[in-house]
């Protein structure tokens, strides 16, 4: 267990230096996507019957994520 552990962050670190912009814009829009949403509150969410609250932290957050990541991607890619 322990090793699998291991090689699954020295993975993780060697992806994050093969595409250091790809990783730091994730990051930077994942920070500013739960800053926004702890300042927005909470969400909603009816379906079928039943309601659940969910924090817009969290969904701001994986939200910025994705943009900041979709970002990071066109500026680690080679101009051709």
């Amino acid at each position: 267990m322990k090793q699998k552990l291991s090689s699954g962050a020295q993975k993780v670190a060697a992806a994050a230096k093969a595409r250091p912009a790809e990783t730091r814009w994730s990051l930077i829009g994942a920070a500013v996507g739960a800053v926004l949403g702890l300042l927005v509150g909470g969400v909603g969410i009816a379906a079928m019957g039943g309601a659940a609250g969910v924090p817009a932290a969290v969904i701001l957050a994986l939200v910025g994520g994705i943009v900041g990541n979709r970002y990071g991607i066109s500026k680690d890619r080679p101009i051709l």
